[in-house]
């Protein structure tokens, strides 16, 4: 690679009401936008059907955008979106083909999801200053029918293998004691993700992976997600951007490269109107907080990433982070991503971390 780009990313995107025909939209969330714009790339995670077709499958949670909002994505700055997630299919196969339909004339590349599982392990491969840049998504949430076939539209799978181990010894003493429960990434999945990881790092400058996994809400990563992680990085990956858990979790470095666990919710405009008690005690239960990370990539692929913290305004849009609301976001960084053995460096109003080749 002969020039240098910078590449911004951020989590979860449920974009429901349009801000650019909003007389009102707040400054501050502008200002967000501005920076989005002065990235050479920017990602998320899309987590909604963005179509009118189709009909809702019997989910807990089903969400969905009027494809006119495509517009108001691609004048947030964004690039690419993953699709791969557990609310893609939440109106059906025909949602999820209309959809790829409205990104892609809207001038937004979407992956991890496809016309069949070929489709949905193809990157997207974005050229921008001089670079050329592999994205790739899949998902370790997998409702009931969502995983892409040779001949079936859906979702880039990485399946999760779940076991539980009883201790017969405390089951002696205190019966009704809980299992550990132990998770591991299907074997033919994840290869599957990684040959075509490796297929594609030669004739890229950058590779990044998004990856739908993890637990909803909580510090908490679950068993798999490392190991995961990092057998994606070994493939070739660059940067790992996890997503879906809809609180900020901490960042890790691995052979010279970082794997962002979850930056939470970016956009968050869930309805809520008419949603049962189940539904808005989950929704109560998200962080307001999340944060953009810009990826500064040298020529020798090596990056340094700058985090630039949010939170939610009443309308679900994201503004910058200020005073109380930034040092509470810079300290859970600073402390979940120690014992993943990762420094963040806080200096006044400069969240950073070094990663070189």
């Amino acid at each position: 690679m002969s020039s240098e780009f910078t590449l911004a990313a951020v989590g979860d995107v449920v974009l429901t009401r349009s801000w650019t025909r909003d007389e009102d939209t707040d400054p501050r969330f502008l200002e967000v936008v501005e920076l989005l714009g002065g990235a050479d790339l920017a990602f998320a995670n899309l987590e909604s059907a963005v179509s009118r077709t189709g009909y809702s499958r019997d989910k807990m949670v089903t969400l969905r955008s009027d494809p006119e909002l495509a517009d108001d994505l691609k004048r947030m700055h964004f690039d690419v979106f993953s699709v791969a997630n557990n609310h893609t299919l939440d109106y059906g196969e025909d949602s999820l083909v209309s959809m790829l339909d409205t990104l892609a004339a809207t001038g937004l590349h979407a992956v991890g999801a496809g016309r069949d599982l070929e489709g949905a392990l193809t990157p997207a491969v974005v050229e921008s200053n001089g670079a050329r840049v592999a994205f790739f998504a899949a998902s370790c949430l997998l409702p009931l029918g969502s995983a892409a076939g040779p001949a079936r539209p859906g979702l880039a799978p990485l399946r999760i293998r779940t076991s539980f181990e009883i201790d017969a010894y405390m089951e002696m003493e205190e019966p009704g004691h809980a299992p550990a429960v132990h998770t591991v990434p299907d074997e033919a999945d994840l290869a599957a993700l990684c040959a075509r990881i490796a297929e594609v790092r030669d004739s890229v400058d950058f590779v990044a992976v998004s990856v739908h996994m993890g637990f909803g809400v909580g510090e908490e990563v679950a068993e798999y997600q490392r190991p995961l992680a990092h057998a994606l990085i070994d493939a070739g990956a660059d940067v790992v951007l996890g997503n879906h858990a809809h609180v900020i979790q901490g960042i890790e470095t691995y052979r010279g490269k970082a794997i962002l666990y979850s930056p939470s919710n970016f956009v968050a405009q869930q309805p809520r109107e008419g949603q049962p008690p189940a539904v808005l005690d989950l929704y109560a239960k998200m962080s307001t907080d999340a944060y953009l990370a810009f990826l500064d990539v040298a020529a020798d692929g090596g990056y340094r990433m700058r985090i630039v913290p949010t939170v939610a305004n009443d309308n679900g849009l994201p503004v910058a982070a200020t005073g109380a609301d930034f040092d509470r976001i810079a300290a859970r960084l600073v402390r979940l991503s120690a014992p993943l053995e990762t420094s963040v460096v806080v200096d006044g109003p400069d969240i950073t971390l070094e990663f070189g080749r």
